[in-house]
C-alpha cells in the first residue's frame, strides 16, 4: 500500500481517472472546490473522510488533488495514514486546467462532463 508519499503527474492522473484505475480527491476549500473540480472527483476538506459528502471507497486508489502540491502531499499522507492508497497529483488544479483537461463546475452537476480522454 502506497504510503502517500508518491505523486503523480497531471496526464497520469488524467489517464488513471479516465479508465476508473483511481478516483480523485479534492482536498481544496468548498469556495475552490466550488470554482471547478475535476469530473467525479470527491470532496473531502481537510483529507477527512468523514467530512466530506462521499466517502472513498477502500481499496481505491486515490489521487489527492490540493491547492499546491505541498497540500496534496500532506493530504495523501493523512489519507495514507488512515488505510487508503492515496498519491498527491504534481501539481495543482491551474496544472490540470493548463492542459485543457475537463473540470467540473458544481453549480450544474447534472452536467456531465467528459475527462477528455482520447
Amino acid at each position: 500500500m502506497a504510503e502517500g508519499k508518491e505523486t503523480v503527474d497531471v496526464e497520469r492522473a488524467r489517464r488513471e481517472i479516465a479508465t476508473r484505475e483511481a478516483v480523485a480527491v479534492d482536498v481544496r476549500s468548498e469556495e475552490k472546490w466550488s470554482e471547478g473540480h475535476i469530473p467525479g472527483a470527491i470532496h473531502l476538506p481537510d483529507a477527512d473522510p468523514e467530512a466530506g459528502s462521499k466517502k472513498p471507497n477502500e481499496g481505491v486508489r486515490l489521487i489527492v488533488v490540493g491547492e499546491s502540491s505541498k497540500q496534496a502531499k500532506e493530504a495523501a499522507s493523512k489519507l495514507a495514514d488512515a488505510g487508503y492508497e492515496a498519491v498527491a497529483l504534481d501539481g495543482d488544479m491551474s496544472d490540470w486546467s493548463s492542459e485543457d483537461f475537463q473540470i467540473q463546475p458544481t453549480e450544474d452537476p447534472d452536467d456531465d462532463t467528459e475527462l477528455g480522454a482520447g
